[in-house]
């Protein structure tokens, strides 16, 4: 894929976890609850950076498999209103994706673990000196989950039958999409992971809540790396991208952020989007439903 700066491509600032000692001796963790004593609530200290954000529309189309991340043509019956509605999402949403995911991945077996509806208020990323009501984009670049942490979920969804599991290939995906669009608010950039040094730039974290720890990866900034977004984004171009694969492969996982954009429209409206994570299986799986059938409660609890 072209780096090269063309016309939609912009400079932007980022968030990218800090080179700091402290790391060196303590893992990067963030608590979601209010901690006892003096416990800081979280030890992760972000450095800030212009980055050069180009538009994926220009050259070659990225491809899951040789840059981590792709756009996947997708249309829904769900409309904006409806994704109001937690058990439209679940009964209408997440099967469209599953079979879009089945489809364009050439899977055995798609299963969706969670969802978030991010509505950006209009006062973001400025704090409010209170929590927003709606879950906010996510301005730190990060991955999602390590692969570690897939193979703890795959335990948790299959129990003793587990072992036969994680013998197949598996992923996991992340699908993006915009509620309304063409987008341009906040969009999401997402990085060509051949250009990431997985060795030095990138660093275990936890995410800890009371009674729940999720393991995701942190990313440090690095001038090799390359990002791209897609301008105008539809609600039928859904971004996915790797969050982990069970498989050796060149492009393990995507690092990604939300950005302001400084060439989005004065009078657009603050970011609506969905984004899920969903297991894709390679191999058949065996003819049992998972021990955890509705695996995404606990992250509906807890993430």
């Amino acid at each position: 894929m072209s780096t090269k700066i063309e016309e939609n491509s912009v400079e932007a600032s980022m968030h990218f976890l800090a080179r700091d000692k402290l790391f060196e001796i303590e893992k990067p963790y963030s608590l979601r609850f209010p901690p006892d004593g003096d416990l800081p609530q979280s030890n992760i200290k972000r450095g800030k950076f212009k980055v050069v954000i180009n538009d994926m529309r220009r050259g070659e189309l990225p491809t899951l498999e040789q840059n981590g991340f792709q756009i996947m043509d997708m249309e829904s019956s769900m409309h904006y209103s409806d994704f109001e509605d937690e058990e439209q999402i679940k009964s209408l949403y997440l099967p469209e994706v599953e079979a879009a995911l089945l489809k364009e991945l050439n899977g055995r077996h798609v299963h969706v673990i969670d969802f978030a509806v991010r509505r950006r208020d209009s006062q973001f990323p400025i704090s409010t000196g209170k929590e927003f009501e709606t879950l906010q984009p996510a301005a730190l670049a990060h991955v999602d989950f390590t692969v570690r942490e897939g193979e703890r979920l795959i335990e948790v969804m299959y129990g003793e039958r587990a072992v036969e599991v994680l013998r197949g290939h598996w992923q996991i995906i992340n699908v993006w999409r915009p509620l309304r669009g063409p987008l341009n608010d906040w969009p999401l950039a997402l990085c060509d992971a051949q250009s990431v040094d997985f060795r030095n730039d990138i660093m275990a974290g936890d995410i800890v809540y009371e009674n729940f720890v999720t393991e995701n990866l942190q990313i440090m900034h690095n001038s090799d790396q390359k990002w791209f977004y897609l301008p105008d984004q539809t609600t039928s171009e859904v971004l996915i991208f790797k969050s982990a694969d069970s498989e050796h492969s060149d492009a393990p996982a995507s690092p990604h952020a939300a950005f302001y954009n400084p060439k989005v429209a004065p009078d657009e409206l603050p970011r609506e989007s969905i984004d899920c994570r969903a297991f894709v299986f390679y191999i058949d799986l065996p003819e049992y439903p998972p021990v955890v059938e509705d695996i995404f409660q606990i992250f509906q609890t807890h993430l």
